[in-house]
């Protein structure tokens, strides 16, 4: 704690913090503190944006580059400037601030940190229709802002699409059934379990056909722009309603967490999106794009859809179930990487593992659409 509270001094100076550890909600290694400006200390020039003097103190991961940062903080100012409120805005450092990005702060290590306005609100796993309605509404002014910041317009493969078309073919190379020969001592039985489970759905739902297809695919060409790329359901708030912190209204008080972002098409952030979520109980065995037909069709409202960009939401969210498990599969039993919450990411895999199959036939009914 004493190294966090060394850090925020390049925020808000020798001021009086209340500094709180908060758990990360994704996985990639980050540390996340909710940061509190005494009320009796408070400077409100030092003190940056945002009511209340609240505060989160996060770190990129390890692997992030300065200029990768940089690009992120600038994608986010613009944003504000474009009026998307949902974004949080970011606190300048009052020293010590990248020359080329005064809103990063790198520590001893050269882990990059940054300070951003607290946005209250609460996460919904299933959400309302309402609630998936105004999610996407935000996301499509979020995307139309960002496709009008400077620069020239790009046009191209989706970046992510070819990335899975690679995985494919590695997967095809190196399948899951030689990997599970290959599982020595020592590694966590439960894991183990959990990937005889995907080799038992994956023969029977014919996965090599749909992987197949996947690694065969020719990418169409498609708009490309910034897009968050790790929109899911943790990093979409709304507001507390008038029951209390357990309930959560109908409006999307933040987007958090940009750290991911990068350019793709904005196809990425739907399918990630929409497959975070629960769909409503009628529509659990709809396809995705008939489960959530309103909220698109909100989205599509304020930002239409091109044909291919339609028909890749689909596919990137199957390719997702697919792909996602094989990484995990290989982060925990082939490269025995160790996570500090050992129940968050089995719980992770469990729910890709109720996806499986049916992924396995919407990849494969996916890829036949670019045919």
């Amino acid at each position: 704690m004493n190294a966090a509270a060394q850090l925020c001094t390049a925020w808000f100076g020798p001021q009086r913090l209340v500094i709180e550890p908060l758990a990360a909600a994704g996985f990639s290694g980050s540390r996340v503190y909710r940061v509190e400006v005494a009320a009796d200390a408070h400077d409100g020039a030092a003190a940056g944006p945002g009511a209340g003097g609240r505060f989160i103190l996060k770190s990129f991961h390890a692997q992030a580059s300065r200029e990768q940062a940089a690009w992120v903080h600038g994608l986010m100012r613009r944003l504000r400037a474009e009026g998307i409120g949902e974004v949080p805005a970011l606190v300048p450092c009052l020293r010590d601030g990248l020359p080329d990005c005064p809103t990063l702060q790198a520590d001893a290590t050269g882990t990059l940190w940054e300070m951003a306005q607290w946005l209250p609100g609460g996460a919904v796993e299933a959400p309302s229709v309402a609630q998936a309605t105004a999610a996407l509404e935000a996301l499509a002014r979020l995307h139309t802002a960002a496709a009008r910041l400077p620069g020239p317009p790009q046009a191209g493969p989706s970046p992510g699409q070819l990335r899975r078309r690679q995985q494919a073919r590695d997967l095809l190379e190196r399948p899951w059934s030689l990997r599970r020969t290959a599982c020595g001592s020592g590694v966590d039985a439960a894991l183990v379990a959990r990937f005889d489970e995907a080799i038992a759905i994956f023969a029977r739902a014919d996965g090599d056909r749909a992987v197949a297809s996947v690694a065969r695919l020719v990418p169409r060409p498609l708009p490309l722009q910034p897009v968050l790329r790790d929109v899911w359901s943790d990093h979409v708030l709304f507001t507390v309603d008038e029951h209390g912190a357990s309930a959560t209204g109908n409006r999307v008080s933040a987007i958090i967490d940009y750290h991911a972002a990068g350019v793709d098409t904005p196809a990425t952030d739907l399918a990630r999106l929409l497959g975070s979520w629960l769909p409503p109980v009628a529509e659990q065995a709809a396809p995705l794009l008939d489960a959530w037909r309103e909220p698109l069709a909100a989205y599509e409202r304020l930002r239409p859809l091109g044909a291919v960009e339609r028909r890749l939401v689909p596919w990137l969210d199957a390719t997702a179930v697919i792909l996602g498990l094989d990484n995990w599969f290989c982060w925990t039993l082939d490269e025995q990487r160790k996570f500090p919450d050992t129940t968050r990411v089995q719980g992770r895999i469990d729910r890709l593992l109720r996806r499986l199959e049916g992924a396995i036939e919407q990849a494969l009914h996916a890829t036949a659409d670019f045919d």
